[in-house]
């Protein structure tokens, strides 16, 4: 079987797509997972906020640099999750290619959906009723511990569709 490849997409490649990378990999060793940010400064290390974050859902991202979206990132991936609507209508602008593939992970928890699976017009979907998970950017530890706790428990449902992958 040849592995899947997730691409997790938030701004900065600093929080959120950080924790749900880790966390796949982690429970999905043999996926290709990566994570990138839609604006991000490529090379910059985890905040101590984020890395309390990951302690609290049990992982870590050692050596984590952020990375910055790029066409080829969307190109090559199997699934792009996002975790604004900012996120997807970046996507859906810049590689319009990648749309059939790209949504939040709110959205994909509440379908039911994932790898092989994704719901048929979703390229044509209105997201703007799509579950979210705002950027904890700005607050404190104890906002981005509740971010990396929701982001575990969404991903979770998501991904227990797929415990043969």
């Amino acid at each position: 079987m040849t592995p899947l490849d997730i691409l997790f997409v938030c701004t900065g490649n600093a929080t959120r797509s950080v924790i749900a990378e880790a966390l796949t990999r982690r429970d999905f060793p043999h996926l290709a997972v990566s994570s990138a940010g839609t604006f991000a400064i490529p090379g910059l290390s985890s905040s101590h906020r984020t890395l309390a974050a990951l302690q609290s859902v049990g992982v870590s991202a050692p050596g984590h640099r952020s990375r910055t979206l790029t066409g080829d990132m969307c190109t090559q991936t199997s699934l792009i999750i996002c975790f604004e609507l900012e996120h997807v209508q970046f996507i859906r602008r810049r590689h319009p290619n990648a749309a059939d593939r790209t949504a939040t992970l709110g959205r994909l928890r509440d379908h039911g959906a994932g790898p092989g699976r994704l719901p048929a017009d979703l390229a044509r979907e209105d997201p703007a009723h799509w579950p979210v998970h705002v950027d904890p950017a700005g607050g404190d530890v104890e906002t981005f511990v509740e971010c990396a706790q929701v982001i575990a428990a969404d991903l979770e449902i998501f991904l227990s569709n797929y415990s043969t992958l």
